[in-house]
């Protein structure tokens, strides 16, 4: 990826992924091609901006798929259809576990799981540091 793909706030925590020891891969997805994507009601694919995998207490990865958000677009239209992309998507996959609304959680064949939020950027560094908790 080059300096110029990224603002200053996805920039900072692209950077602060790569120093994570916890950190086992990260992605920057972009909105082209055959990357990763989640179609909701509308017409638009939702490309979501960083997978990153986690290794959880030297077993399975779990893989964290974010879409950032900047505050000032917070409460706007594309920002508000993404969040209930999200929602609608974790209701549908509830199952007896509970998962906050807003984020959702696969478990594949291999017992990695998969989990989708938005984060404002202001967030992110909390976020991470909250969602890593207890899986070092």
């Amino acid at each position: 990826m080059y300096r110029e793909d990224y603002n200053r706030d996805e920039r900072d925590f692209a950077c602060y992924l790569d120093e994570l020891e916890a950190i086992r891969w990260w992605h920057r997805n972009v909105a082209k091609g055959n990357n990763y994507w989640v179609q909701g009601w509308k017409k638009r694919r939702v490309y979501p901006d960083f997978l990153f995998a986690h290794e959880r207490k030297g077993k399975t990865d779990r893989i964290l798929v974010w879409e950032t958000k900047g505050d000032q677009f917070e409460g706007n239209l594309d920002t508000t259809y993404k969040k209930k992309l999200l929602e609608a998507v974790s209701r549908h996959y509830l199952a007896e576990d509970a998962v906050k609304l807003g984020k959702l959680e696969l478990v594949g064949r291999a017992g990695e799981t998969v989990e989708c939020e938005l984060i404002l950027m202001s967030e992110w560094k909390t976020a991470v540091e909250t969602r890593l908790e207890g899986w070092k």
